[in-house]
């Protein structure tokens, strides 16, 4: 189900008038559109099966011109989290998962955190690889960013993820009408950049709620050396999974997210 949230695009799934059931907020990664969710659809699914109203927002709907770095990025979503009401679990993945973790000082100290593959920082390699998709995308050719995109969100040791940025144009894509959309150029562009240079690790090692972070061991992206956490947080590194370890292990990322919940009490 999707319809207006406040002030951005939303999607609600789980029982939605279900009297006490725990909210779980999630935070979208960067896409050319809004998806609905469709990013998400094995973590919701867990989620909503385990009781969870489910709220899944665009985050680079609150992107404009104006914002010149990921901490007047995340002020705007600040200024925009009491609207949700209360978040028992914040969620999120990739650039989603950044703002997350960088909202947690503004959360309840008992909300739990999940994140897939949601950097608290990065490094030279990682802001390199996000500014080669940024810089096709500003150049007015998002279907060469989403082909690079593409190869780079595959396990590293996928066929053909060794390619460079014109050569990810070769890229089985459905791309052809993006091509000419200036806006999902802009937010390709917009989402990569804001990534870069980041670093909340702190914030996320202050967080005295409980904190899961899912990455995959063969990311080309997000890593373990991307995450942060206090000694009462949990990394769980996906062996031989790429950037998305929810759609590529969908069995065993469920298995541990309900264990998680179930031992969170959000279940």
């Amino acid at each position: 189900m999707t319809h207006a949230g406040p002030a951005v695009p939303t999607a609600v799934f789980g029982p939605q008038t279900a009297v006490g059931a725990p909210h779980a907020l999630v935070l979208a990664p960067v896409t050319p559109r809004w998806d609905e969710g469709a990013f998400f659809t094995p973590v919701i699914r867990t989620l909503a099966d385990a009781g969870l109203r489910v709220t899944v927002v665009d985050t680079l709907s609150v992107w404009d011109e104006e914002v010149d770095s990921m901490t007047a990025f995340v002020a705007r979503w600040r200024a925009l989290l009491p609207a949700f009401g209360r978040v028992d679990l914040l969620c999120g993945n990739a650039l989603g998962g950044a703002v997350a973790q960088a909202l947690l000082p503004d959360c309840a100290p008992d909300t739990a955190a999940l994140l897939v593959s949601g950097p608290a920082r990065t490094d030279p390699l990682l802001e390199e690889r996000l500014t080669q998709i940024a810089d096709l995308a500003a150049s007015g050719r998002p279907g060469a960013a989403l082909a690079l995109l593409g190869r780079r969100v595959l396990p590293h040791s996928a066929p053909g993820t060794d390619a460079g940025g014109p050569a990810a144009e070769g890229h089985p894509s459905a791309v052809a009408d993006t091509d000419a959309d200036a806006a999902a150029s802009r937010r390709l562009a917009a989402g990569m950049r804001l990534l870069c240079g980041i670093d909340v690790s702190a914030a996320v090692r202050a967080h005295p709620g409980p904190l899961l972070q899912i990455v995959g061991s063969h990311s080309q992206l997000v890593t373990r050396r991307h995450t942060a956490a206090a000694p009462h947080h949990s990394v769980h590194v996906a062996p031989g999974a790429g950037m998305r370890p929810h759609s590529e292990q969908p069995t065993e990322v469920a298995a541990l997210i309900g264990a998680y919940l179930w031992e969170k009490g959000l279940r």
